[in-house]
């Protein structure tokens, strides 16, 4: 008997173990996390668009893509590659404190 409540409390454990593993994001998954927001702010330097982002929650960040015709007020969806930390755009002649670069960009066009 005891055989048996040992096995069946093992069972139950490892099937609570699985459930936990299979609910954990993968490291691609996470990497294919999209940010969204609204491009409040557009400036075309060089072979990049630096696009200032406004999410939902109000927060506003700078995201760097490869040049594409995004407008004030078009929405934004992409995918964050690396965040560079005091990042001076030549073409911009402008320090940012922090850039996001990006890819995966997706709009819509703002009426």
């Amino acid at each position: 008997m005891k055989k048996i409540l040992a096995l069946v409390f093992l069972l139950s454990c490892s099937t609570v173990i699985a459930e936990v593993n299979q609910s954990t994001p993968t490291t691609k998954e996470v990497n294919t996390l999209y940010y969204q927001g609204t491009a409040v702010t557009v400036r075309q330097g060089g072979s990049y668009t630096y696009i200032e982002v406004k999410e939902k929650t109000e927060l506003t960040f700078w995201v760097a893509v490869s040049q594409a015709e995004v407008k004030v007020g078009d929405i934004v969806r992409f995918q964050k590659e690396l965040v560079a930390k005091n990042f001076k755009s030549k073409a911009l002649n402008q320090t940012f404190k922090e850039l996001m670069f990006a890819s995966n960009l997706e709009y819509k066009v703002s009426k």
